[in-house]
């Protein structure tokens, strides 16, 4: 929109046209504490832009619309974790916070764009904590009388209530599916009704025969669970026999050794010919449910890779644990997700074998995660790697670097030579410019007419730039316009040093962003940070 006061020659008027887009863009240089204030004051149409800028997840948003666990909200994550698998540590973020709505969300969440994983849907229908696989963690009341009510097609739900720990929902799915019940599922179902002293239910079950008649299994080589089902109710022998089968067919996971993590059955198929070819293999690592206590207890041995990869990638694994796994394998740390401060010290005590880039990765992933300090990273890190973490262009971690080179003295301006490098953010290697491509290394399309025109009087730096470029060009690139991430990396040192700490400082620059200001971009932040230090009382 044009700006309705006159400029002098050479002003720049500074507004967002994409206010959502530019509020996103500029919570991307937010720290954990203050996105908690920030998204408590915004509307619930921003927070939900916030989760995603510049063509990637912002974690530090994600984490807070964890924490305020706000129903509205959860859903979004829940569809992202689902369509996207990104950041693929969400899906653990959701199941780890063992709570039935959430449950009842990703249950439910089944449609043709999204897929949910069978194991996954078999343990949300088992309904017992993802922490302990026993205690009671019951959908709520809606959704368990909807399926108890039945009159409705089959669905995938169907087969996954066979496994649920109530009696009433698992009786419920057999009779409802009767013979084209899946046999897993069915012996699962089976076994909760006799251990809940429900014997004439399969009875009557057997009776009407509405349980699966046909052999089953590797080479057709079980009996029916018709026949399994009859057995149990005939002799404490049958039923045993039932109890035990329960044990080796398809079941909500629970994974209780090392061995069981590296899925050694699925990779020694000489050894025997099991029910369930594989428990592990091609899953999602945040899905299967762990006894880490038990894990902790076996006896101290190298991890094998396969393991200490799926305790990389999972949110709920012990420090302990954590450590033992990164000293066996230390290039696996740059996949842990929140990585704590002991992690980095065991890190940098290896000398060079870890390397720098693991360094800056899990010293990049801690100050997102807001784990780990930019003054631990100063104290800790080796000169040589906290060279590399200091020049650092990713541009998750932009703010934690901002921090950074504060405290080293090395915030400033820098030359734009040459104007683009190949990184986007994204990192080292991903997603890089591609030569050839002439929108990747195009500054008017990055930036616009004005630093073109710029560009013409001689060399550029990151604050020309940012005294002339368009707000949402840089907060809210689109249209294949990439701008350097020189330049954000600088325009994140100007946020840590105007509105770092400071929810109101923040407030009053998405107000301007809003409302317009005549200015830079820079000297809007710059603006927004001076007057609220100037208002008595202000944080």
């Amino acid at each position: 929109m044009t700006p309705q006061r006159k400029l002098r020659k050479g002003q720049t008027f500074t507004k967002a046209r994409n206010f959502a887009g530019c509020t996103a863009g500029l919570l991307r240089f937010a720290t954990p504490g203050e996105v908690d204030v920030l998204l408590g004051r915004l509307p619930e149409q921003y927070v939900r832009h916030a989760l995603y800028s510049h063509g990637m997840p912002n974690r530090v948003v994600m984490e807070a619309v964890l924490r305020g666990r706000k129903s509205g909200q959860i859903d979004w994550l829940v569809k992202q974790a689902l369509l996207r698998d990104e950041p693929s540590e969400l899906l653990g973020r959701l199941l780890d916070l063992d709570d039935p709505k959430v449950n009842e969300a990703l249950l439910t969440a089944e449609s043709r764009r999204t897929r949910i994983p069978r194991n996954l849907r078999r343990q949300l229908a088992h309904q017992t904590s993802r922490r302990d696989g026993v205690t009671p963690l019951p959908l709520p009341a809606e959704l368990r009388e909807l399926l108890l009510a039945g009159h409705r097609r089959q669905e995938p739900l169907d087969h996954a209530m066979l496994h649920a720990a109530d009696p009433d929902l698992a009786g419920n799915a057999l009779r409802f599916l009767g013979a084209g019940a899946d046999p897993h599922g069915a012996v699962r179902a089976c076994r909760t009704l006799l251990d809940a002293g429900r014997d004439e239910e399969v009875a009557e079950l057997v009776e009407l025969g509405r349980l699966p008649a046909l052999r089953w299994g590797p080479g057709e080589a079980e009996p029916s669970v018709l026949a399994y089902a009859q057995a149990a109710i005939t002799s404490p022998e049958g039923a045993r026999r039932l109890r035990e089968l329960s044990e080796r067919v398809r079941r909500p996971e629970f994974l209780r050794s090392v061995d069981e993590i590296a899925d050694s059955d699925g990779c020694e198929p000489w050894r025997s010919e099991p029910l369930v070819p594989t428990v592990v293999n091609r899953r999602h690592a945040s899905v299967p449910r762990v006894d880490w206590n038990a894990v902790l207890e076996e006896p101290r041995r190298p991890f094998p890779y396969r393991v200490a990869r799926f305790m990389a990638l999972r949110t709920d694994v012990p420090l302990e644990l954590h450590r033992m796994m990164v000293e066996d394998h230390p290039e696996l740390a740059a996949l842990i997700a929140d990585p704590a401060p002991e992690l980095l010290a065991d890190l940098c005590a290896r000398g060079a074998r870890p390397g720098a880039e693991v360094m800056l990765k899990v010293a990049g992933n801690g100050l997102v995660a807001g784990t780990i300090s930019a003054g631990f990273v100063v104290q800790t890190v080796p000169e040589e790697a906290l060279e590399v973490i200091a020049e650092s262009l990713w541009l998750p971690g932009l703010r934690g670097t901002a921090e950074i080179r504060a405290l080293l003295g090395r915030s400033g301006d820098v030359p734009l030579s040459p104007v683009f490098v190949e990184e986007t953010g994204q990192g080292r290697v991903r997603r890089l410019r591609r030569p050839g491509v002439r929108s990747h290394w195009d500054p008017g399309l990055a930036y616009g007419p004005a630093v073109v025109e710029l560009m013409r009087q001689g060399p550029l730096t990151a604050d020309d730039v940012l005294s002339k470029v368009d707000a949402d060009a840089v907060l809210a690139p689109t249209d294949g316009g990439l701008p350097d991430p020189r330049v954000l990396r600088r325009l994140a040192e100007h946020v840590h040093e105007n509105l770092g700490g400071r929810p109101e400082a923040w407030t009053v620059a998405l107000k301007l962003l809003a409302d317009g200001f005549v200015g830079s971009l820079r000297k809007l932040i710059v603006t927004a940070g001076s007057v609220t230090r100037e208002r008595p009382g202000s944080p």
